[in-house]
């Protein structure tokens, strides 16, 4: 039989049988192969993926604590931040009078105590401005959370005072 066929038919035969041998051999072996490594390439990029995060989770949890230190990292008791602040508004070059100041007030949480003080200045509008603005730039043992510009008539005068209510707060870190 195999004399029947002519050269240019064994060839044929040859070359189709080499094509359908390597076409099962690609499926039975190679395909896992290549999807094996395409799947390992995955995990690695994966992998890559979770130390980077690793990385950047160490790298931002020691910036919280550096930031927890900066803002807790408080030195002075409240009663001083209060005096500083007192001494602070009366050494001013401008024109206004301390009205009223309360006591500080403490709150806690789990991280952080919290002072708070709130002062009341008379005064008139550019002095109450140019003493704010002072203060926002050069005391820096507290921290100007609010301010609120209000007048109060006297009837009995028939005049208007005004008046700046500014309210500090200041951190110290829980031990």
């Amino acid at each position: 039989m195999a004399k029947s066929f002519t050269y240019k038919q064994k060839f044929f035969g040859i070359v189709l049988g080499f094509v359908i041998l390597s076409l099962a051999t690609y499926k039975k072996t190679y395909k896992h192969v290549f999807e094996a490594k395409a799947q390992l390439s995955l995990v690695d990029d994966k992998l890559k993926d979770v130390d980077n995060s690793n990385n950047e989770v160490i790298f931002l949890k020691n910036e919280i604590n550096s930031l927890d230190n900066i803002i807790g990292g408080q030195s002075k008791t409240p009663e001083q931040v209060q005096q500083m602040i007192l001494d602070f508004v009366s050494n001013s070059n401008y024109d206004v009078d301390i009205s009223s100041i309360e006591d500080t007030h403490l709150y806690s949480d789990n991280e952080f105590k919290i002072y708070t003080n709130t002062i009341e200045i008379e005064g008139s509008y550019f002095d109450l401005m140019k003493l704010f603005y002072d203060i926002e730039r050069e005391f820096n043992m507290s921290k100007i959370i609010s301010s609120k510009l209000f007048s109060i008539k006297n009837y009995r005068t028939n005049s208007k005072r005004l008046y700046l209510k500014l309210i500090f707060q200041n951190y110290e870190k829980n031990k």
